[in-house]
């Protein structure tokens, strides 16, 4: 039995990541049943107890040392971890990891990933050196693809989908009992969240005067719900937050009810797009207006320049467009849907031939 040590963003509240690593896990059970699991996690006692699976505290040095040695397979599971926009400590913890795997002769593999970017020359030359030892790599798109081969990686790559696109809504108990059509709006903290909260706040006003119900759906406690409470603070009108933690799934559930969604974190997108509710897209990074053209949704803008104009715009085009809106996401879900199981068939393709390690 093969042993794959995966590591990403987990156990941090943030439902993408945690949706990411659930579809993960059910896809190895169903198509490589003969592994066993071990995550890196920033809470490894939940993650062990939602998953069933083992974990390791990504604090515990010695301890992820340990698990990289007795592990066949390092494996990075998704997300956008290798970036240095945010920080350069991240990413430089993260290239460690693959580092110490692939000197302890550990195959290591990418997994559906996001890539990039990565700006510090420094950092640009030592994720060159390190990844182009990776041995298998899928990548979620393919803006990932070109920043990664700018970077002077020459490992094949192969273009598939965000693993969370495996997961489908449960049926959801939660009654939210609004008569009006129901707007969700799916944002985070972010440079020039000044401007973008005031603009936000005003376009939902308008909103609610032409009918509609506001619902915040924060997707990272608590740093979603802090800012979704500042937009809401701003508007004169009144609004809801589902304010509790939720399961991806039940989150998925959330975006069907939707007549439409305003999102910037990339996953609260993708679950719009599993649930087929069609969405405006506020960018804040490539990758966010990078999956709007994947699924042909409106992009209002970038968040540091937005403008009240180009959120209700974008907004009147989806409503007036809605039915091609549709039809766009229902092929596009249908696509990435088939290219996010790729993952698991390529990962086991490369377990199958290495039988003889």
């Amino acid at each position: 039995m093969k042993r794959i040590f995966m590591f990403g963003y987990y156990g941090f509240n943030n439902i993408g990541d945690e949706a990411i690593l659930e579809a993960i896990v059910e896809s190895f059970r169903a198509e490589i049943p003969r592994v066993q699991l071990a995550a890196l996690s920033y809470k490894a006692s939940e993650t062990e107890k939602r998953y069933q699976i083992e974990a390791v505290s990504r604090n515990q040095f010695w301890q992820v040392v340990k698990k990289i040695g007795h592990s066949d397979v390092v494996m990075s599971g998704g997300g956008s971890i290798l970036q240095d926009i945010t920080s350069s400590r991240s990413l430089l913890y993260y290239l460690g990891i693959i580092l110490l795997a692939k000197m302890a002769g550990k195959k290591v593999v990418f997994y559906g990933n996001g890539f990039g970017p990565i700006n510090r020359p420094f950092n640009k030359w030592l994720a060159k050196m390190i990844i182009n030892k990776v041995d298998l790599i899928t990548l979620r798109d393919n803006e990932s693809k070109k920043v990664m081969e700018s970077l002077g990686i020459s490992r094949a790559i192969t273009v598939t989908a965000d693993a969370a696109f495996n997961l489908e809504a449960l049926n959801c108990q939660e009654n939210l009992s609004f008569k009006e059509p129901i707007v969700g709006i799916s944002i985070r903290n972010w440079k020039g969240k000044e401007n973008y909260c005031r603009v936000i706040a005003l376009c939902a006003d308008q909103l609610v005067k032409r009918g509609y119900r506001i619902l915040f759906l924060p997707m990272h406690h608590p740093s979603d719900i802090r800012i979704s409470e500042e937009v809401a603070s701003m508007m004169e009108s009144p609004s809801t937050i589902l304010d509790h933690p939720m399961k991806p799934r039940e989150m998925i559930a959330q975006m069907s009810k939707l007549n439409f969604l305003i999102g910037m974190r990339l996953h609260s997108l993708i679950f719009a797009a599993i649930a087929g509710t069609p969405m405006v897209g506020l960018s804040y990074e490539s990758k966010v207006s990078s999956f709007l053209n994947q699924v042909r949704q409106p992009c209002a803008g970038y968040v540091e320049s937005l403008t009240e104009q180009e959120i209700m715009e974008s907004i009147d085009l989806l409503i007036k467009e809605r039915k091609g809106y549709v039809t766009n996401l229902t092929e596009a879900k249908k696509e990435l849907s088939i290219k996010a199981r790729e993952n698991a068939k390529m990962l086991r393709e490369f377990m199958d031939k290495g039988e003889k390690w």
